[in-house]
């Protein structure tokens, strides 16, 4: 049986909340809570719940809203297809808008929403589109409710990932797609967690279960079930699905169990996930303010001494930015021998598959010199190009894991640091300062373009149209196998030399985030603890205001 959900917020009790924080972070110069702030402010002013269908690339998310439409709208494809996010709700007549980067709105037809929002007719989003909206009479049923599309956030193609995470505070309601196989991965653990800052109500839906038996899908859903309960204590409820026909009935629990219940209480939880987000709020700004009083209350005269037992000599804050850039410099320096070794495997069946398919185009080209090599060269190439892009794609998430390896060697290098800075405190000021984790969340960079080299380093061979093929077939054939084996060797190594550029890219980008995030709390604490004694009383009463704020937001005011 469910609780029943608590009285909405009193719009003045909301209002006074965010502007009461937004002056406290104004007047204590806490910068962390601006964009927290932001988006609760956005929250509180569109009443319509939204409900993002979030996940990594290829988890199903499309398959999965196209199917509760009722119609193919949104793009589904073999290689990353959603590029910018895409908002679907009810309309009185059908209709969609698009809305660019730099303000513009424009109607277009419903049917050519995959012109602005696909990877292939908006690639990279040179169209310049912030997002899509697509309203429909059809979901009458589902009104008050705006279902989202967001791009994967395991995609290689940056801009995808950046739209996605962007979007995360908007989330009313959180569906998080995840893949039969592999089920769960660390990525999908590291975006429940972070959802769990703007959202109580997550669910998972288990895509793509008609891959696995009827026993394999119990024990996969079993295993994800433990999964999640081991970083969460509340149940996270998790929905097997297929979009294929013979898995209608687990199409109808995830009506009956999850939809239903939210379109008959889309009020009810647009106010729940509010007092969630502004309690969280206020939470936080009461955290930063307790320090800030810790230190009022000390002595003028031992504010430096506090200061410096708190951060320590300047040397403790030097030593952890050289060890930020060293995990950088370490990470770049192996990516092309990494990405070299790893490829090597595939020279061989690579090079084996070209000259099989080889033999069966050469007897095509026969006519003239001149024909057979103008057919091998655009035949080899179009052959490498879609060979390099499909490795280019297979290998994205070993290309990908020196970044995530990095990202995880900078967060737990800035835990460490926080949690010193967390015990200084608690031993200086007698408070302690929250040490919720510190991830690293690394861009994925954007795919390298995949580029072939000359096929043939003499014009001659282009232009003999002349020499008998008879005299020279057999000499030929065996030069073009030798083309072969010296270009899979040469575009494989340029390969390797594409994705070290955009890796060793991102990592530049991840150490410069890293360092922002070190100097950013350092510059914090230190501005909390330079707070004057006489500053004491008037901290007192902002976290008197803050502890009457949350009262009332929970019901329990007077």
């Amino acid at each position: 049986m469910t609780t029943p959900p608590a009285a909405a917020p009193d719009p003045e009790s909301v209002l006074e909340a965010l502007d009461a924080v937004e002056q406290l972070c104004g007047r204590h110069e806490i910068a962390a809570l601006e964009d927290f702030l932001e988006s609760c402010r956005n929250f509180a002013r569109d009443q319509t719940l939204n409900i993002a269908v979030l996940g990594r690339f290829k988890a199903g998310k499309s398959s999965f809203l196209n199917q509760l439409l009722g119609r193919a709208i949104l793009p589904v494809g073999a290689i990353p297809v959603t590029a910018v996010v895409t908002e679907i709700e009810w309309g009185a007549r059908e209709q969609a808008e698009v809305i660019f980067t730099d303000g513009r709105a424009e109607p277009a037809p419903v049917d050519s929403v995959g012109e602005y929002v696909s990877e292939s007719g908006n690639p990279g989003n040179v169209k310049g589109v912030a997002r899509v909206r697509v309203m429909l009479p059809s979901m009458e049923r589902y009104r008050g409710i705006r279902f989202v599309d967001t791009p994967g956030l395991e995609s290689v193609l940056e801009h995808n990932t950046d739209a996605s995470r962007e979007w995360l505070p908007n989330v009313g309601m959180a569906l998080v797609a995840v893949g039969a196989d592999p089920p769960l991965s660390r990525h999908d653990i590291g975006l429940i967690r972070e959802l769990g800052r703007y959202t109580p109500n997550i669910a998972i839906l288990l895509t793509k279960v008609d891959v696995l038996g009827e026993t394999e899908r119990g024990e996969v859903l079993e295993f994800v079930q433990q999964q999640l309960a081991r970083y969460w204590r509340g149940a996270v409820p998790v929905f097997p699905y297929s979009v294929r026909p013979g898995f209608e009935s687990l199409r109808a629990a995830l009506e009956a169990k999850l939809l239903a219940e939210v379109r008959s209480g889309a009020r009810a939880q647009h106010a729940a996930i509010l007092r969630h987000k502004l309690d969280s709020l206020l939470g936080e700004c009461a955290g930063y303010l307790q320090v800030a009083l810790r230190a009022a209350e000390s002595a003028d005269s031992e504010r430096e001494q506090l200061r410096r037992k708190v951060l320590g000599e300047q040397t403790m804050i030097d030593d952890t930015r050289l060890a930020l850039k060293l995990i950088v410099r370490h990470a770049a320096a192996n990516t092309r021998p990494a990405f070299e070794a790893l490829l090597r495997g595939d020279e061989l069946p690579l090079r084996n598959k070209l000259q099989e398919e080889l033999g069966r185009q050469f007897p095509a080209w026969t006519r003239s010199l001149g024909s057979a090599a103008e057919g091998f060269d655009g035949w080899l190439r179009d052959a490498l190009k879609r060979a390099m892009a499909e490795l280019s794609a297979r290998r994205r998430q070993q290309f990908l894991e020196p970044l995530e390896k990095a990202g995880r060697q900078l967060s737990q290098t800035l835990q460490d640091f926080r949690n010193r800075l967390s015990d200084r405190v608690l031993e200086a000021l007698g408070v302690p300062l929250k040490t919720t984790q510190m991830e690293l969340r690394a861009a994925e960079p954007s795919s390298p373009d995949v580029r072939i080299g000359k096929i043939f380093d003499h014009n001659w061979e282009l232009i003999s149209w002349l020499i008998p093929m008879p005299l020279v077939r057999g000499m030929l054939f065996r030069h073009f196998q030798g083309k072969i084996e010296l270009l899979v060797f040469t575009n494989l190594s340029r390969l390797a030399s594409q994705w070290e550029e955009v890796v060793n890219s991102a990592l530049l980008a991840l150490e410069k985030e890293s360092l922002r995030r070190l100097d950013g709390l350092v510059g914090t604490i230190g501005k909390l603890i330079a707070s004057a004694g006489r500053q004491a009383p008037a901290i007192g009463q902002d976290l008197l205001r803050i502890e009457e704020l949350r009262r009332r937001l929970n019901g329990n005011g007077g």
